[in-house]
């Protein structure tokens, strides 16, 4: 288990963990996972790669598919009640994220169960029962629910729920150990208490760190737009990696790779002791990466268009078209239309902000007239590209 004790940041308790390990007893490894959002991060997979290395020690993964606890919300490191989510919404976000899910994980120790099998059937009664496990003065033990008492932000009874629900997954699953990001060690040793309060031999906890999104400040998320989504092209993928801050690629390095940490440690010290280009280590983590997700040709298929746009400055062979007729184009809705961004507002900002060109020349009005745009390539970003053709 050397890749699970060198990347976790906690193994509580340790003792526990070891008396487990000893005992040759295949382990009910659980993770939980709230479709709150219809895509998988590279944030996700990090943990879900943790979860399949336990499979190739020969360990059941039970991966739980969160439908029931993500109308409630994970308060974890909120500042402020939750939105919940409506069940459509979690129906069309589950259908989205579960078959990545099952391509990451090996499927012959897997079992996926949704948390609504039990959580829904719930009687008033077993209700009370659960809440009886764990007082007041319990939950306010946990930073985040404490800071917003003591600053009078609101907190809703439902958000107490939400660590008692996951807790209750355990008791339902039978979990032996529970992994998740950092920001889940409460609620993951809350599951250990309320599976005593059950009867059942209590879990282990164990958290990994979380990776920073390409902003390389805030965690990496979908709700923040600094995400990583393992669904994109091989050359998004490590285009964006090459985007990360220097600081940041070690985290990746240690949830991303194989390697041994002697060897991300004398990396990192070559890197300091500025022996090494950290630009060329990233371009490392990048293929390294886009070569776990998709194979060695298309990683370094993406090395090189990376080199030809963003080194070269070349632009690519093949690049999407768009076909317009005459008229005042509006630039934001061509782009989101195209999906070379998100959404209009995306369009807007980062045409204000200088990061469009038409030709490799910058372009900061919102209307051009189609005469302008034909035979055209319009470029958002490094490795964005739309050529335009007159209907």
């Amino acid at each position: 288990m050397k890749y699970i004790e060198d990347r976790s940041s906690v193994i509580n308790p340790l003792a526990d963990y070891e008396d487990l390990l000893k005992s040759k007893k295949k382990l009910r490894v659980k993770l939980g996972v709230d479709p709150t959002a219809p895509d998988v991060t590279l944030g996700w997979y990090a943990i879900l790669r943790a979860l399949r290395k336990f499979q190739e020690y020969g360990h059941t993964a039970v991966l739980i598919l969160g439908e029931f606890t993500a109308q409630v919300g994970d308060p974890s490191g909120k500042s402020e009640t939750r939105s919940v989510l409506e069940e459509n919404e979690i129906d069309i976000n589950a259908k989205g994220v579960l078959p990545i899910i099952k391509s990451i994980l090996h499927s012959d120790n897997l079992e996926i169960v949704s948390n609504k099998e039990w959580l829904s059937k719930l009687s008033i009664s077993e209700m009370m029962n659960l809440a009886s496990s764990t007082t007041l003065a319990q939950m306010l033990e946990r930073e985040d629910f404490s800071k917003r008492y003591d600053s009078k932000n609101p907190i809703s009874l439902l958000e107490f729920f939400y660590p008692l629900y996951q807790g209750y997954d355990s008791v339902a699953v039978k979990a032996d150990i529970e992994i998740g990001g950092n920001d889940q060690l409460w609620n993951l040793m809350l599951g250990r208490e309320i599976q005593k309060f059950y009867n059942i031999s209590p879990q282990v906890a164990i958290t990994f760190p979380l990776l920073v999104g390409t902003d390389g400040k805030k965690k990496m998320s979908q709700s923040l737009n600094n995400y990583i989504s393992v669904t994109e092209s091989a050359d998004n993928i490590y285009g964006k990696i090459m985007s990360i801050p220097d600081e940041v690629m070690w985290d990746y390095f240690l949830m991303l790779s194989d390697l041994e940490l002697d060897e991300i440690q004398e990396t990192k010290s070559l890197v300091e002791g500025q022996k090494l280009n950290p630009f060329d280590v990233k371009k490392s983590l990048g293929k390294i990466i886009t070569n776990d997700l998709y194979d060695e040709t298309l990683s370094t298929q993406a090395e090189q268009s990376f080199n030809d746009i963003t080194i070269n400055k070349n632009i690519p062979d093949v690049i999407p078209e768009a076909y317009i007729s005459d008229g005042e184009i509006h630039l934001p809705n061509l782009l989101t239309k195209n999906d070379v961004t998100s959404s209009n507002s995306e369009a807007r900002r980062i045409i204000a902000s200088g990061g469009f060109k038409i030709d490799n020349v910058k372009y900061i009005e919102l209307d051009i007239s189609a005469s302008q745009l034909d035979g055209k390539t319009l470029q958002i970003g490094k490795r964005k590209f739309l050529r335009i053709n007159k209907k």
